[in-house]
């Protein structure tokens, strides 16, 4: 009975060191190699028509739409890390043609660290039991008015 329990924890155990892998974006379909638009060829209708709508359009310039997938893998409660990443960058000019189509991978991204700074608020820091147990015995603020109070 030991020998069976201990199995059973070990292979529990076991299955969280499985690694998990996941996809994010556009996935290119089966008959696809990789997303290619020709400069002076292809219109928004053309690019929209064989590979569907952008992950993203340009939040300044309109015409430039990309294309993103990422692969993360991540081994039990460890964080994610992204094994690969394609960015297909595609540029229109004024009258919706091709204008330029750019290609990025991972090797081309750039790790960007946020300040960590805070900005002091005024007022009053609550503590756990002050934020748990701030509004017991509080009134409803209809009590104090004429009427029948809400929800009764």
């Amino acid at each position: 009975m030991i020998r069976l329990v201990l199995l059973a924890f070990t292979l529990l155990s076991l299955q969280a060191c499985v690694s998990v892998r996941s996809s994010h974006g556009y996935v290119l379909e089966a008959d696809q190699s990789s997303l290619t638009a020709e400069p002076g060829f292809d219109t928004k209708d053309s690019i929209l028509a064989k590979y569907g709508e952008p992950s993203m359009i340009g939040t300044f310039d309109r015409d430039a739409w990309y294309y993103l997938h990422s692969t993360n893998q991540t081994r039990a409660f460890f964080k994610p890390k992204t094994t690969s990443r394609t960015v297909v960058a595609i540029h229109f000019d004024d009258e919706g043609q091709v204008e330029a189509y750019d290609t990025y991978d991972l090797k081309d991204g750039e790790d960007i660290r946020l300040v960590q700074r805070e900005t002091p608020t005024r007022g009053k820091q609550l503590n756990f039991w002050e934020q748990l147990l701030g509004n017991v015995g509080a009134l409803p603020a209809s009590l104090g008015e004429e009427g029948p109070v809400p929800g009764q």
